[in-house]
This record gives structure tokens, C-alpha cells and sequence, in this order.
């Protein structure tokens, strides 16, 4: 797949987006429904999000939608249950773009010196 630096960079530049994107990540926000455990597959559920960044579900939901779009991660509705899963491709697709840019100013500045 395809990744596009100006979606996922345009999607990162909510300060709300980019902490749930890192928590997704890096804490593996998760939980349980009702005494449930419906995300056992590495992902988050939409409401442990809420809960978690004391956000309205409309705002949460708005969040998760502009990540989705930008390819950050993945979303699947499992009955009442909407799981967030991380998409690693995204990041090091972002990483790559990111490096590029580093050794191409890199070289620019080796030959002007």
C-alpha cells in the first residue's frame, strides 16, 4: 500500500491525535466491557479511548476516522464493539519519507562544504 506523507503528517498535527496515535502504540491502550476482554488481538477499543483521553465519542470517533484515513492504523467493527488496530507499515512508510529528506540535505551540505 500506498502511503501518503501529506495525510499521515495532516493527521498528526492534532496534538489529540498524535497522543492516542502514541498510546496506541506504545501503552496498548486496552480493555474490558462488562467483564469482556473484546480486543485480545493487540488493539484498542473505542471506548477505552474515550475513557482514557476524557474525550466526547464523537470527537474520539473523529479522531480515529482522519488516522484510518491517513493509514495509521486500522479499524473493525465487531458487533457493538469498534477495535483500533496499530498499522506499523504507516509509520515506517512516514520513517522512510523521513530519512530521505535527512540524507538528501546530508549530501547538499557535504557539497557545499
Amino acid at each position: 500500500m500506498q502511503y501518503d506523507p501529506v495525510k499521515i503528517f495532516k493527521a498528526l498535527s492534532n496534538e489529540s491525535r498524535l497522543e492516542i496515535l502514541k498510546s496506541l502504540y506504545l501503552e496498548g491502550i486496552s480493555g474490558t466491557f462488562e467483564g469482556e476482554d473484546p480486543c485480545t488481538e493487540n488493539c484498542s477499543c473505542v471506548g477505552d479511548i474515550v475513557e482514557r483521553f476524557r474525550l466526547a465519542p464523537s470527537t474520539i470517533s473523529h479522531h480515529i476516522k482522519e488516522l484510518a484515513m491517513a493509514g495509521l492504523v486500522k479499524v473493525e467493527r465487531n458487533g457493538q464493539f469498534i477495535k483500533v488496530f496499530p498499522n506499523p507499515e504507516a509509520l515506517e512508510a512516514i520513517s522512510e519519507f523521513s530519512e530521505s529528506l535527512v540524507r538528501g540535505t546530508s549530501i547538499k551540505q557535504a557539497e557545499g562544504a
